[in-house]
């Protein structure tokens, strides 16, 4: 068996860990052991060879692993929870909405939620109104757009 097929063959299990361990630890390696793979076929040397996967390693992991990180794993603002998550969906008045803070009732999907209005306007029965904020258990709405 020539090293170039041992170079291959740790590549590709090396990438198979990493399929197994998704840590972006192993596929560096195993881009490297590929790398020199194909330039151990060309007739290298051992010590050229050791030498080829010790550089294209660390090229793989000081370029492709930031990389990775950059766009796989994105840290972005978290999704919205719990009743927060009811903000900016519409909601259907169910009990009339009084002017100032005398409240109502809205439907919101297939629950029923206190509601005041945001502008101090009344709001009749099936009117469609927009939640603007939660405070506690009740639902600040203002007139859908």
């Amino acid at each position: 068996m020539q090293s170039w097929h041992l170079w291959t063959i740790t590549g590709l299990l090396l990438l198979i860990f990493e399929m197994v361990l998704p840590a972006f630890f192993f596929a560096s390696f195993g881009i490297a052991a590929l790398l020199t793979a194909l330039a151990a076929s060309t007739g290298m040397g051992t010590n050229a060879q050791l030498g080829t996967f010790a550089a294209s390693s660390a090229l793989c992991i000081a370029a492709v692993r930031p990389l990775f990180v950059k766009f796989v794993y994105r840290r972005s603002d978290p999704a919205p929870v719990n009743t927060h998550a009811l903000i900016g969906q519409s909601a259907r008045v169910v009990d009339a909405i009084g002017t100032g803070d005398d409240p109502g009732r809205v439907k919101v999907g297939s629950e029923e939620w206190r509601a005041i209005s945001d502008t101090g306007y009344a709001m009749a029965p099936g009117t469609r109104v927009e939640i603007t904020a939660v405070t506690s258990a009740t639902l600040t709405v203002r007139l859908r757009a």
